[in-house]
C-alpha cells in the first residue's frame, strides 16, 4: 500500500475505512486474520481506484459509493481467492446488498475495472513476496556460511581416554584435531 495502514477501534460495524483526506487506511482492532487481509485488500482497492484526489480511470468521472463498494469488494474477493482465503462467507452478502437495483450493464462496467485491479494487486504481492523470499534465502545462506567457516576453524575434541576434567582445544584444521 501507498498509504499508511493501522489498526484501530472503529463504531458502527465497520471493517476498516480509507480516509480520503488523511490518505491512510484503519483496520478494525479485533477481527480474524483472514478478514484483517480481505479487509486491508478492499480498503486497498478504494485508495487506488476511489480516492477523491483522482477522478475514475474508465470515464474521468468519480462513481457512486454502490459502485465503489462492489468494485472494492470484489477485488478484495479476487485477490483472496487467488491466495486460498475464501471470504465468500461475507463477500456474497456485501456485494449483493451494494449491488441491489443495479442493473447489468451498470455491472458489467464494472468488471474490467476489477479485474484490471485484482490483477494488478495479485502481481504486486507476488513481487513482494518474491522479494522476501529471496531475502529469506539470502540470510539462510549467509548464516549457512558463516556456521561453515565456524565450524571449519574450530574444532572441540574430548580426548575419552584420559580421566579428570573435560579438555577443550581448539585446532585450525581437522586434521590436527583428529591427530
Amino acid at each position: 500500500s501507498k498509504v499508511p495502514i493501522d489498526f484501530q477501534p472503529i463504531e458502527g460495524g465497520s471493517h476498516g475505512f480509507y480516509h480520503q483526506l488523511e490518505k491512510r487506511i484503519a483496520i478494525a482492532e479485533g477481527m480474524s486474520q483472514s478478514q484483517n487481509v480481505k479487509t486491508g485488500i478492499h480498503e486497498l482497492a478504494h485508495s487506488r481506484l476511489h480516492d477523491i484526489d483522482m477522478a475514475d480511470a474508465e470515464n474521468g468521472v468519480v462513481v457512486d459509493r454502490r459502485t465503489r463498494e462492489v468494485q472494492a469488494e470484489s477485488v478484495a474477493y479476487t485477490v483472496c481467492q487467488h491466495y486460498g482465503i475464501d471470504t465468500s462467507d461475507y463477500s456474497f452478502g456485501y456485494i449483493a446488498g451494494w449491488s441491489e437495483g443495479k442493473d447489468m450493464k451498470e455491472l458489467r462496467g464494472s468488471m474490467e475495472i476489477i479485474r484490471r485491479e485484482a490483477d494488478s494487486v495479485i502481481k504486486e504481492i507476488d513481487r513482494h513476496l518474491a522479494d522476501i523470499r529471496r531475502e529469506r534465502e539470502q540470510e539462510s545462506e549467509l548464516m549457512a556460511e558463516e556456521e561453515k567457516s565456524f565450524i571449519a576453524k574450530y574444532y572441540v575434541v574430548e580426548d575419552l581416554q584420559v580421566r579428570g576434567a573435560l579438555q577443550i582445544e581448539k585446532f585450525d584444521d581437522l586434521e590436527t584435531a583428529l591427530e
